[in-house]
């Protein structure tokens, strides 16, 4: 590393000095004359709004990119160490990686990489002694590496998986579904969909997920307001999903959902803008004509939902205490003073909590490293893992169910 620290310095010197010498030429910048109103008298011009459309869209941006890039990267092959950097952060780079497996359904998935794919790729087994096999590879879905696999969300009876796919960065994805044993891609394709989640129901006909309404014009110069959460049935098309819920008078909050693992509720999570910050509905699953019923009606604390034993909900939160805590709430009586605290706020961040084979799971975050122990149901100590030098951990995902964890 102390190779490439000093190559990256040499670099930088000699970038600074060439640019002393000589000036970039850069491409004329058109400016446009769009101007935008706010709080009824207030006029902002945004002349360089035009670049905001996607350079797929535009013809006119395209040409504006690659002008930019030529003064770039004509200047990047002058440089004398680029080469040197570049054989020797291949060489750094160039190892098998693999992400913590997640069980579900009878199957096991994780992804791997080579180490200079673009892509890693996505793969299945049915038991830990089983050879894995390539469920998806998304290395093949364009030349250039620009369309990745986002998330994965496979069904409860292990036939389907759900997959996001990404296109060049973009935070808009378009959802697919697969059958897992042939690999077979159904005709399912959901779309307008981004910063929400993906919760399949406990049958496995359908999941709950968030999407924005269609943008009119350039969908990357489109607001995130009015967003809603729909039920989609396997087989259907898009235009049928059924809408479960939407707020019209408050188009900017946004909506995550999570089925319990027993199936009988929707978990809605609402939030406002970036703030860690939260309101709770619940709706029962087992009444088709159910309202959601609010758990948290604040934007005022940090709320996690970690699992639940019927009507008794588990959240990790930050409520009187900054460094959280695990709680219980009855839906039924939802009411702070009736909470039970399962795991009390400690020395250390509570950065995670699992729900396992009726054992709590907690990840702590203590003096940068990490530190992991298992608590039993009513939160007494069962012991700490050992995860031998001070390092940073994660992982630990599954069900109530489960007697393994990764």
């Amino acid at each position: 590393m102390r190779t490439v620290k000093t190559a990256l310095a040499v670099l930088l010197l000699t970038a600074f000095s060439a640019t002393a010498q000589s000036k970039f030429q850069y491409p004329q910048t058109r400016k446009g004359d769009q101007k935008d109103t706010y709080a009824g008298n207030v006029v902002v011009a945004d002349p360089y709004r035009w670049l905001e459309t996607d350079v797929r869209e535009s013809n006119d941006v395209r040409a504006w990119v690659d002008a930019e890039n030529k003064v770039t990267f004509d200047y990047l092959a002058t440089l004398p160490y680029r080469e040197t950097i570049r054989k020797r952060l291949t060489e750094l780079w160039n190892y098998e990686k693999y992400t913590v497996p997640q069980k579900k359904g009878g199957h096991y998935y994780f992804r791997k990489n080579n180490g200079l794919q673009n892509q890693s790729v996505l793969y299945v087994q049915n038991s830990l002694d089983d050879t894995p096999r390539v469920l998806i590879d998304p290395n093949t879905w364009s030349k250039d590496g620009t369309i990745a696999l986002n998330i994965i969300r496979p069904s409860e009876d292990g036939r389907y998986l759900a997959y996001s796919v990404a296109d060049a960065g973009s935070d808009w994805v378009t959802w697919h579904v697969m059958e897992v044993e042939s690999g077979k891609v159904l005709p399912d394709e959901l779309r307008w969909i981004k910063f929400g989640s993906t919760a399949w129901t406990k049958d496995s006909k359908g999941f709950f997920y968030s999407r924005f309404p269609q943008p009119e014009g350039s969908a990357m110069q489109s607001l995130n307001k009015n967003q809603k959460i729909y039920y989609h049935r396997i087989g259907d098309p898009q235009s049928s999903d059924v809408l479960v819920y939407e707020r019209r008078e408050q188009p900017e909050w946004n909506f995550g959902s999570e089925v319990t693992e027993d199936g009988r509720y929707l978990v809605i999570t609402v939030s406002k803008g970036t703030a860690e910050k939260y309101q709770i509905l619940v709706r029962d699953l087992a009444d088709p004509y159910a309202a959601p019923v609010t758990l948290i009606d604040k934007f005022e604390n940090e709320y996690e939902f970690i699992g639940n034993d019927g009507r008794i909900f588990y959240f990790k939160t930050d409520v009187d205490a900054p460094r959280r805590r695990l709680v219980a709430i009855d839906i039924a009586r939802p009411e702070r003073a009736n909470w039970r605290e399962v795991l009390p706020q400690s020395t250390a961040l509570l950065a995670d909590v699992s729900y396992l084979g009726s054992n709590f799971v907690a990840q702590y975050l203590k003096d940068a490293h990490s530190e992991v122990k298992v608590y039993s149901h009513d939160g007494k100590l069962i012991r700490s893992v050992d995860l031998g030098p001070i390092g940073t951990a994660g992982g630990f995902e599954g069900e109530q169910k489960d007697s393994e964890t990764f």
